[in-house]
């Protein structure tokens, strides 16, 4: 194999030596041939971690213009007609079955203009160390059906980068509320003709006010429609210190998704995880055995946004009338998805329940 060698000058993904096609090879910085076997690095200047890290100005984006502030691309772009999602293609590249629905595609993708990210987190795990982490998880389901394995084949993992949306903010909220006190009192009532004394827990309240501030810092949020929100969220953390300034080269070989999210959309989603970590900042302040909070005006200040790809190894099957995914992260192999239940051992295991609580019964009443 040749030694890596720099494709900066290069304006496609094609060897120079044989002019097939090159693939990002995941865990390296190198493009490979998989037809000569040559080998050629991706070679970026600056700054790597800081030019991926650089945040741009939300209060400078105004709602559906937000592409006007990234850089442009042009892209193979195809929309699945069956659930919406646009997909970029490698221009020798076209799928005959969208990557998210399994639906086929009878339409040619478009040329079109898209706004690169900022940065992107590269595939790290290739499709065969997925597969390990995939086929480990299918067979860890509890009351799947039988053919779940066969019928989802990890040979059928899709390479695909999603987009995410990162937000920084420094929060100050205002809080109304109040404090609960619990103290215990002692009172004497008349049972069965006799008076007993017992200690009752009560709560005194009083009103209270006050701010707290927090600092947040990659608050990540799916751009991404085509898949449940739930299991993205389930694959984190992802080690986002390890982003690279975007460049095509790293999608070369895969898929990716255009944003279906509108930045402050996606920002409205941001505030509401925001929310979770300041009410808990609020009854902190609040102190107090219970607190009970009226109102809450959050200021958020130098917001900043990052628009960034993450990578997934996805794969989508048919089962009865319901399709089902699963996604791999591509950097740690965490699994998540959904999965289909076999009523026949369902039914087996509650009957076989029943079996034993009657032979536990039968038992113990001899």
């Amino acid at each position: 194999m040749n030694s890596p060698i720099s494709t900066d000058n290069l304006n496609s993904v094609t060897c120079p030596n044989c002019g097939a096609s090159l693939t990002y090879k995941p865990g390296t910085s190198n493009q490979v041939c998989e037809y000569c076997q040559s080998s050629f690095a991706i070679q970026l200047a600056g700054n790597t971690v800081q030019d991926a890290s650089q945040e741009k100005e939300l209060a400078a984006v105004l709602a559906g213009q937000w592409q006007s502030a990234q850089s442009q691309g042009q892209a193979y772009v195809v929309k699945c007609p069956a659930c919406g999602a646009e997909t970029a293609l490698e221009p020798n590249l076209f799928s005959a079955e969208c990557t998210f629905c399994a639906s086929p595609l009878t339409i040619k993708p478009d040329t079109k203009a898209i706004a690169n990210p900022q940065g992107v987190l590269p595939f790290k795990l290739e499709k065969q160390a997925a597969s390990v982490y995939f086929d480990k998880w299918l067979r860890r389901l509890w009351f799947a059906p039988n053919d779940l394995i066969k019928r989802a084949l990890s040979d059928r993992l899709n390479g695909v980068y999603l987009p995410f949306w990162t937000f920084d903010t420094d929060t100050e909220a205002v809080y109304r509320g109040r404090r609960g006190i619990h103290y215990t009192e002692t009172i004497r009532r008349n049972v069965d003709g006799r008076e007993v004394t017992e200690q009752v827990t009560k709560t005194r309240w009083s009103s209270v006010s006050g701010r707290v501030r927090r600092a947040f810092n990659d608050i990540l949020v799916t751009a991404s429609r085509a898949l449940p929100e739930k299991y993205l969220n389930a694959l984190e953390p992802w080690d986002l210190e390890n982003l690279v300034p975007y460049d095509h080269r790293y999608l070369s070989g895969f898929k990716a998704e255009i944003s279906q999210v509108e930045i402050l959309t996606g920002f409205e989603s941001a505030k509401k995880v925001m929310a979770e970590a300041i009410e808990q900042d609020i009854r902190h302040d609040i102190g107090g055995d219970e607190q009970s909070i009226g109102s809450v005006q959050t200021q958020y200040k130098n917001t900043t946004y990052k628009y960034i790809l993450l990578p997934v190894w996805l794969s989508v099957f048919h089962y009865g009338d319901k399709n089902y995914h699963f996604v791999v992260n591509a950097r740690t192999g965490e699994v998540h998805g959904e999965r289909p239940y076999s009523a026949i051992k369902i039914a087996l295991a509650v009957i076989a329940g029943i079996i034993i609580l009657a032979l536990l019964i039968y038992y113990f009443s001899n």
